[in-house]
């Protein structure tokens, strides 16, 4: 088998080639952008159906625009993220390294680079934010419930103080009762500040 037919196959993304116009006009793509994004390569290719640049979000057009003109003012590769409407409407997280190519004569030939797919990065980083958002927010119930402990302790050794000598144990309940919400309320205040810096 072909070693570059066998690994494109197996790219979570494609090639391209394209002009350096507003619409990103491709003159070749691999064929990974109908595999992975539902789009045939000749509906792209001379925008024949569609144009590229109307697959990508309309919120991150203009950083793409920023980040190949710098590219092509300093002869860099360009990498940025962005979104991709799949062709069933889904919206999918990509990461594109491109650059330009030139002449001889140093004149811009096309652009080209690859485009890979990052959505399931960015559903993980999703799903732990998530997590840690649920974490937080238990975090502040137990501080809370904690809260509570100490003023009930405090109303325990009130009335351990009235009751005198006959509430001496209570007493000594009561000055457990705010050790033990005050050890926990700084366990609990320490987590939290662990999962704010991570």
């Amino acid at each position: 088998m072909d070693f570059l037919a066998s690994v494109l196959g197996r790219m979570n993304g494609f090639l391209y080639r394209c002009r350096a116009d507003e619409n990103y006009t491709m003159l070749e793509l691999t064929d990974g952008i109908h595999r992975i994004f539902g789009y045939p390569a000749d509906e792209l290719i001379g925008n024949r159906i569609r144009t590229f640049s109307s697959l990508m979000h309309e919120e991150d057009l203009a950083a793409m625009d920023v980040a190949v003109g710098k590219g092509l003012e300093t002869k860099t590769n360009w990498t940025l993220e962005y979104r991709i409407r799949h062709a069933n409407g889904d919206l999918i997280w990509v990461t594109e390294t491109g650059g330009g190519v030139w002449d001889e004569k140093g004149e811009l030939l096309y652009l080209e680079g690859s485009i890979m797919n990052i959505q399931s990065l960015y559903s993980r980083i999703d799903e732990r934010t998530a997590e840690m958002a649920n974490a937080a927010s238990k975090t502040a119930e137990i501080l809370h419930a904690l809260r509570y402990l100490k003023l009930l302790a405090v109303n325990a050794g009130i009335e351990a103080a009235r009751a005198g000598q006959a509430g001496s144990g209570f007493a000594v309940l009561a000055q457990e009762m705010r050790a033990l919400a005050n050890q926990s309320e700084e366990t609990a205040r320490a987590i939290t500040i662990r999962k704010s810096a991570a």
